[in-house]
């Protein structure tokens, strides 16, 4: 096993890049590559890819070693589903936490992660939380093509964030989550298409 130091750095840089959609869909990732990319030796990279791939963030093929996932529309649609049952459980936690959630992200998809983080981190339950930073992962260069499918999302993402922090949230919160998800897994043979059409081409930062 790398040294902390070496891998913690080296699994977050190949992480970001998945995330982003540096490469396309089925991308073979040749660990000496990127460790010459990244400027580190094979055994971080391949540390790092193994670690991703237990969080299905990279797909490790036997005899072919890792690739990028290359997922169906179904795969985009039972993506989703597990999001809103997630989401959906934390109306049943017993947690107490009031803390104010301000939209000030980077970009749309970290608005949508962060928004989705605090939904669940106040039901107190670690395991919910767990869940949802790894949809948050697994989800987020699909996200990062919202704003160009979906002409209303950040007026959606506004929405959710201005009811959390009002008192009628536990009335209709779950209302405008299960709007959310119907609206994404309607598109998603459009995020499929976006991906493959772009192909090397498809990257955000």
């Amino acid at each position: 096993m790398s040294p902390a130091h070496v891998l913690e750095p080296t699994y977050d840089a190949i992480k970001r890049r998945l995330m982003v959609g540096e490469w396309p869909a089925g991308f073979r990732l040749e660990a000496a590559r990127l460790a010459g990319d990244l400027g580190v030796s094979i055994t971080p990279v391949r540390d790092s890819l193994s670690h991703l791939a237990g969080e299905r963030l990279v797909d490790m093929i036997p005899g072919e070693g890792f690739r990028v996932p290359n997922p169906t529309e179904q795969d985009v649609r039972d993506l989703l589903d597990f999001n809103l049952l997630v989401l959906l459980g934390a109306f049943d936690g017993h947690g107490t936490a009031t803390d104010t959630v301000v939209p000030a992200q980077s970009n749309h998809a970290s608005e949508t992660a962060s928004l989705f983080r605090a939904i669940v981190r106040r039901s107190g339950n670690g395991e919910m939380l767990a869940a949802v930073q790894s949809l948050n992962a697994r989800l987020h260069r699909f996200r990062l093509l919202e704003t160009i499918l979906l002409p209303g999302a950040e007026a959606e993402i506004a929405e959710l964030y201005d009811a959390r922090a009002s008192a009628d949230w536990n009335i209709v919160g779950r209302d405008l989550l299960s709007r959310y998800h119907f609206v994404r897994k309607r598109s998603a043979g459009d995020y499929i298409r976006m991906v493959t059409d772009r192909g090397a081409d498809y990257s955000f930062s």
